[in-house]
């Protein structure tokens, strides 16, 4: 509605506009009529009569000449004015217009008075001249032909200044009737614009009353709305009190264990979340499982209960004592300055756990306990479990944490995987995978990468992080290295297959290794399918054996790559001497190449340089879409990475060409740890 009625006083202000320049358009006409009349007053009546005086001024001039009429004539008034010429009076007629238009009756009069004009003056010099000679006769003759034109003229000029006139106000009437159209029309404009003015008023009023009723109607309403909200709001918060004592209640129950009512393992790591580091002691009772094996899961739960109702007799109450599972309980200090004392605490616990005595129907039972505590360290609860895992693996009740205990389980993991890595290359368990090498402008595969695999009994596959290392320290590593080019080679030689084979510093410093690659290049009549990717993160130190075995490979087609280029600390110069095929940036740089300025222009300057050198740059660790874009626009000429293809065994290898659909990359966080454990040791 108030769009309408904005609307409608918008059409009466657009009236009323119009009405007012209807009437400027009346006044206008008005003041154009006034101007109009002076102008014909000025230009024309004027000058008619200024010309009726020279015709008088002419005549009396001739008359004064002639002796019967000298004191007959009288003298012409010019009243002050300045006569006007002939000449001058009809060309100002000739060039006046009025109504946009010369009107030619007017004009055709006005020639006719030019001709009389003429011919008076011809016959007035004819009667001055027979003044002048004195002849009478020839006066007699002369002078009623010059009164008749005399007459004539004077009568023309008369009936011209009539016809004027005449047609002059009919041009003035015709503009004051379009003046008073105007006038009226904007009259009839303004009258009807005020009588809808007025109706539109009286609905404005109408709608006010309407609104103010609304007004009253909204305000009662937001009171009501105001209580009701009032009464809500203290119904919420008893509700939010109510909810939050039952929360309350629930937390207590969720944060403590059922059996013990003691705070339980999701408590205790809520509290080691406030400290970074603490002093951490784990309880476990000794063999409880047979415990509860041998008399029933009541007397293990009865156990519990007075285990933990001893410690809380025995551990001062200024310890929380936590629940974490089943036979195991634990105490935290988070205040580094009281870790002495913490320790010593703990000592003395654990003499005095070992009288704890369990009596029921069944016997009396002394029950011993391990205990494993780490002092002020980060990662305190993982690190107190370490030191209670050796504590239950040895003699000892109490093992305080420390880096000899990593280390030892670092010697044991390592004896074990020994054990596996020796049966695996006795079993022929060691196995390359392919991982595709693309080209970047034409998105088909151009060659693979050969990664080493190890495949345990059970059919697991384990990347190179795992046992490469081992490998080396166990003197299995040449081993390893021969097994891999072996396998590649007949898969060059069986599929055609165009392949980059790692090769570390050792391998080509290790004469035996370096005679045997040679030796299987030189018989191959696929060598020219073989690219050795040399670790420029391994720093050499003979360069003068590099370059030679480079020198000698090359002589059989053999292409070479500096593979992680950008992770070491080699020369450029030297690495150019080398003459190498291909440059391979690390991933560390591409794979924030994306995201990171620094990154992306180290990466630009690598591939420019190469460029200058007739090298090929390869992109390692391209794992999406946006990492590929950036590698393209710098114009890398090659990508590798989880995003086109992972490592896959040969049998998935379709043609040289493509890889299979099960290529694609599922983005699995173990893929994804297994692409990080290639860049590092393969």
């Amino acid at each position: 509605m108030i769009k309408h009625i904005s609307l409608r006083f918008l059409i009466i202000f657009i009236a009323f506009v119009v009405a007012g320049l209807f009437s400027v358009n009346s006044l206008s006409r008005s003041m154009d009529l006034n101007r109009e009349v002076e102008r014909f007053n000025r230009e024309i009546l004027e000058n008619i009569d200024s010309l009726s005086l020279l015709l008088a001024k002419l005549h009396n001039e001739a008359l004064l000449s002639l002796p019967p009429y000298q004191k007959k004539v009288r003298p012409i008034s010019q009243n002050g004015k300045n006569l006007i010429s002939a000449e001058t009076f009809f060309n100002a007629l000739e060039h006046f217009s009025f109504s946009g238009s010369k009107h030619q009756n007017l004009l055709k009069h006005l020639h006719t008075l030019k001709m009389d004009w003429k011919g008076y003056l011809d016959i007035r010099k004819v009667l001055l001249k027979s003044l002048k000679s004195g002849k009478e006769e020839s006066l007699k003759r002369v002078l009623p032909p010059y009164m008749i034109a005399y007459g004539n003229l004077s009568h023309n000029i008369s009936d011209l200044k009539h016809h004027y006139i005449r047609e002059f106000g009919r041009y003035v009437e015709d503009l004051r009737d379009q003046a008073m159209n105007s006038f009226y029309i904007g009259l009839v404009i303004a009258v009807s614009t005020l009588i809808l003015l007025f109706f539109l008023l009286m609905e404005v009023n109408t709608i006010n009353r309407k609104l103010q009723s609304y007004l009253e109607e909204k305000e009662l309403f937001q009171k009501k709305l105001a209580n009701a909200n009032k009464a809500l709001t203290q119904y919420s918060e008893a509700l939010e009190d109510e909810v939050k004592k039952r929360t309350d209640e629930a937390l207590e129950h969720l944060m403590k264990n059922p059996l013990t009512k003691l705070h339980n393992r999701l408590s205790f790591v809520k509290r080691l979340e406030k400290n970074s580091r603490a002093s951490v002691a784990i309880f476990n009772i000794d063999r409880f499982q047979s415990y509860n094996d041998l008399f029933g899961a009541k007397v293990g739960d009865r156990i519990i209960q007075e285990y933990a109702a001893y410690l809380r007799q025995t551990i001062p109450y200024l310890y929380e004592i936590y629940h974490l599972q089943g036979d195991e309980f634990a105490i935290i200090e988070p205040d580094k300055k009281a870790s002495s004392t913490f320790l010593a605490m703990v000592k003395r616990v654990a003499e005095l756990a070992r009288e704890f005595h369990y009596t029921d129907e069944n016997g009396s039972f002394i029950l011993q306990a391990s205990i494993g505590v780490c002092i002020d360290e980060e990662q305190p609860l993982t690190k107190a479990d370490m030191a209670l895992k050796k504590a239950k693996n040895s003699s000892e009740s109490l093992v305080v944490y420390s880096e000899n205990i990593i280390k030892k389980q670092r010697y044991l993991e390592n004896i074990t995987m020994t054990k596996v890595l020796s049966k695996a290359i006795k079993d022929d368990r060691i196995v390359p995978y392919y991982q595709p090498i693309f080209d970047a402008r034409t998105g088909k595969v151009f060659k693979y990468e050969v990664l080493a695999r190890l495949v345990d009994e059970n059919g697991l596959v384990i990347p190179p992080a795992h046992f490469i290392t081992l490998a080396k320290q166990i003197k299995l590593y040449s081993e390893l290295t021969k097994i891999i080019f072996d396998k590649a080679m007949e898969s060059i030689e069986e599929h055609g297959l165009h392949l980059s084979i790692n090769l570390s510093a050792d391998d080509i410093h290790h004469r035996p290794t370096r005679d045997y690659i040679m030796d299987r290049i030189a018989m191959s009549a696929f060598s020219n399918h073989v690219t050795f990717e040399l670790l420029e993160s391994e720093e050499t130190t003979n360069y003068d054996d590099l370059s030679a075995f480079i020198q000698r490979v090359k002589q059989y087609g053999v292409k070479i790559a500096i593979d992680d280029f950008g992770s070491g600390y080699s020369n450029f110069a030297k690495i150019l001497k080398l003459k190498v095929d291909y440059i391979k940036i690390d991933g560390s740089f591409i794979k924030k190449i994306d995201t990171d300025a620094d990154s992306k222009e180290f990466a630009e300057i690598i591939h420019k340089l190469a460029n200058s050198y007739n090298m090929k740059t390869v992109a390692e660790f391209v794992a999406d879409e946006s990492i590929y874009n950036t590698v393209r626009e710098i114009g890398i000429d090659f990508v590798q990475g989880y995003h086109f293809g992972k490592p896959i065994p040969l049998s998935e290898i379709v043609k040289p060409d493509e890889i299979a659909e099960a290529e694609r990359p599922d983005n699995s966080e173990t893929e994804r740890r297994n692409e990080v454990s290639d860049m590092v040791w393969d």
